[in-house]
C-alpha cells in the first residue's frame, strides 16, 4: 500500500506560545512522515499574548505539514470557559478547511486523548473516518499529583469515549498502556517508543579531564533535581573526580542550593534551556546520564544518551526499565540518594565494560525515525480498506 492521508489532531504539539510543548510528538510525526502524508492541526491558546507569526501559521516539509492555529485567552473563570468554546471552534474549522482542501483523510491519527479526541469522536460521527489513538500522558498511576483518578467525571467519561471508539491504541511504554487499561478500560495496544533523531544524536570521541554526568529535564519536582545534586555532592566527598552538567529550566533555588552545599561551582554546570541541537552536542561531551526521577513514562532523554553511545543511571520506575538493559545502564530505586551515588562511582570505575559504539547501534535499531514511522505504517495499513474494496 502507497503513501496514504493521515490527520493529525493533536492536543499537544510544539508552537511559538511553547515551543517545548509536546516536542516529542512532532519527531512521532517527522517519523510517519517518511512513510505517509502527515498534516498535523494543533490549537494553541495564548494566554500571554506573546507575539505569533499570524493567527494561523502553516509549514510543510517532506512529507509532513503542520498547521497551528493561536487564540488568546485569560485565566479567569469567564476566560476559561470561553477558551473551551473557542478552541473546539478553532478545531472544527481547521478540520473542515483540511476537507474542503484536501478531501477525507485515510485515517485520523489522536495525539493525547484529551482533548483533540473529542474532535476525532465529532469526524467519526460527521464523517465516519475511523482514528487512532496515542497516550503519551503520564497521568495513569498514583505518584503524579495531577493523576487521572482525581480528574473530573467528564474528563474521565470523555476519555473512555476516546479509548472505546479508537480502531487502535499506541502507548509509548507498556507501563502507561498498563496505566490505561486499570483505570480507563481493557484495550490491546501497541508499544512505540518516543524516537530519537539519530542525525543529532549519535557518538562523538571526546576527551575530558573529568567524567562528565549529565542530567537533561523539565527539572520539575519529580525529577528530584535537589537529590542528585546531594549525591554527586557525595560522590566528590569520596575523592572522585567528576563534573555535572545540569540541562533544563534551572529554578533559582537549585543554584541556591548549589552555593549553600559547598559544590565546587567549576564542576557543576546549569546550562538553562538549549535547543534540541545544543542538547545533543552537550550529551556527545558527557560519559553518563543521570535520571533521578520518581516516577517516569518513556523518557526521551534515555533514547538520545543511548544514541550518544552513553551508558544510563535511572530510577527502577515507570516505563524506564522498558528502555535499558545490563549493558547499558544501572536502575537505582526513587529516592535512594545512597543508591544513586553507589552507581554514579561504580560506572567510573567501570567506564570500560560499556561500549559506546554497541549501545549507541543498538538504540538506533529501537529509537530511529525510520522504526517508529513503520511500525506506524504497518497500524495505518491494518485500518485503511484498499481501493475498491466495500
Amino acid at each position: 500500500m502507497g503513501r496514504k492521508k493521515i490527520l493529525w489532531l493533536c492536543s499537544w504539539y510544539p508552537s511559538a506560545t511553547d515551543p517545548f510543548n509536546g516536542d516529542f510528538i512532532q519527531r512521532h510525526a517527522r517519523a510517519a512522515a517518511l512513510y505517509n502524508d502527515i498534516y498535523v492541526i494543533h490549537v494553541a491558546g495564548n494566554e500571554h499574548r506573546q507575539p505569533v507569526p499570524h493567527p494561523t501559521e502553516i509549514k510543510q516539509e517532506g512529507g509532513l505539514t503542520e498547521q497551528l492555529f493561536y487564540f488568546s485567552k485569560t485565566q479567569s473563570l469567564p476566560g476559561r470557559l470561553l477558551a473551551q468554546w473557542r478552541w473546539m471552534a478553532i478545531f472544527k474549522k481547521g478540520i473542515q478547511q483540511y476537507i474542503r482542501e484536501q478531501g477525507l483523510p485515510d485515517l485520523v491519527h489522536v495525539q493525547i486523548p484529551m482533548k483533540a479526541g473529542i474532535l476525532a469522536l465529532w469526524m467519526w460521527r460527521k464523517y465516519k473516518v475511523p482514528f487512532l489513538v496515542t497516550e503519551h500522558w503520564g497521568i495513569y498511576n498514583e505518584v503524579e499529583k495531577l493523576n487521572y483518578a482525581g480528574r473530573s467525571t467528564l474528563f474521565k467519561k470523555y476519555t473512555r469515549k476516546i479509548f472505546k471508539q479508537a480502531v487502535s491504541f499506541i502507548s509509548v511504554s507498556q507501563f502507561l498502556a498498563a496505566g490505561v487499561n486499570k483505570l480507563v478500560l481493557k484495550k490491546e495496544y501497541t508499544v512505540i517508543p518516543n524516537v530519537t533523531d539519530t542525525r543529532l544524536f549519535f557518538p562523538v570521541k571526546h576527551s575530558g579531564s573529568h567524567f562528565r554526568f549529565i542530567h537533561v529535564s523539565n527539572m520539575v519536582p519529580l525529577k528530584n533535581i535537589p537529590g542528585i545534586l546531594r549525591a554527586f555532592q557525595a560522590v566528590l566527598q569520596q575523592g572522585e573526580a567528576a563534573e555535572l552538567v545540569m540541562v533544563g529550566n534551572t529554578e533559582p533555588s537549585f543554584p541556591a542550593q548549589l552555593r549553600a552545599s559547598g559544590l565546587p561551582v567549576d564542576q557543576v554546570v546549569f546550562k538553562g534551556e538549549i535547543p534540541y541541537t545544543d542538547v545533543a552536542a552537550e550529551m556527545q561531551q558527557a560519559d553518563a546520564l543521570i535520571v533521578f526521577s520518581d516516577i517516569e513514562n518513556s523518557p526521551c532523554v534515555i533514547g538520545e544518551a543511548l544514541c550518544c553511545g552513553l551508558p544510563v543511571i535511572a530510577t527502577r520506575t515507570g516505563g524506564i526499565p522498558e528502555l535499558v538493559n545490563d549493558e547499558n545502564a544501572l536502575l537505582v530505586n526513587p529516592r535512594d540518594e545512597a543508591g544513586l551515588t553507589a552507581a554514579m562511582v561504580t560506572l567510573m570505575h567501570n567506564r570500560n565494560r560499556y561500549r559506546p559504539e554497541k549501545i549507541a547501534e543498538n538504540a538506533r535499531l529501537r529509537f530511529s525515525y525510520d522504526t517508529a514511522g513503520k511500525m506506524m505504517d504497518e497500524l495505518y495499513n491494518r485500518q485503511v480498506r484498499p481501493a475498491g474494496n466495500d
